[in-house]
């Protein structure tokens, strides 16, 4: 169990993640800094350092928060016997557009992974492929089962998370849709069409 010290860490690792994701989607990735993240927290730019090592850092760490998320999301999902490949596709979609118009996920995946730095890359693309690995194991067994059309699963798969992931570059909160419409009629076109 954690202790105060732990919890309170975590509050205001927490803080500093969605203030970032404010400011990111307000001026961008590029013209934020770290002082102005601090000011709107009543930080210090030292103190922020106590929980990250840069900017970048927020940026990576927010990136890998938001694919876990998605993974998290999209495994629950896979685990559905219950379920039909075509449904349990519909709802990965559904699911998956939930993670992706949360705040600090949306305001993340708008900013470029190439502010990520090289060393970082590779693991931000680790755990995005977890993600595209869910999506091309249900349509491989949607093939398998002849539910969808024989095709290159891999094209598939890159059209189908092209078209879902382009959901946090474009969705807002003050939209007509909730996520949940949004997931709906998403899923419905795609697989609609497999």
């Amino acid at each position: 169990m954690a202790n105060f010290r732990e919890i309170r860490f975590a509050e205001k690792k927490e803080d500093i993640f969605n203030k970032a994701a404010e400011i990111f989607l307000q001026k961008g990735y590029e013209k934020t800094t770290l002082e102005e993240i601090a000011a709107e927290l009543k930080m210090t730019r030292g103190s922020i350092y106590h929980y990250f090592q840069s900017k970048e850092d927020i940026l990576f760490q927010s990136l890998m928060r938001a694919y876990a998320t998605a993974y998290d999301a999209l495994s629950r999902v896979a685990e559905r016997e219950d379920l039909s490949p075509r449904e349990r596709l519909e709802l990965a979609i559904k699911e998956h557009t939930k993670v992706l118009t949360k705040k600090f996920v949306y305001a993340t995946m708008r900013q470029q992974d190439l502010f990520i730095p090289e060393e970082w890359r590779q693991a931000v693309i680790e755990e995005r492929d977890k993600c595209q690995e869910i999506y091309m194991g249900f349509l491989k067994e949607g093939i398998d089962d002849k539910i969808f059309q024989k095709q290159n699963i891999k094209i598939v798969c890159f059209a189908i998370l092209g078209a879902v992931n382009w959901i946090a570059r474009w969705y807002s909160p003050d939209g007509p849709m909730t996520p949940e419409d949004i997931g709906k009629a998403t899923a419905a076109y795609l697989v609609g069409s497999l």
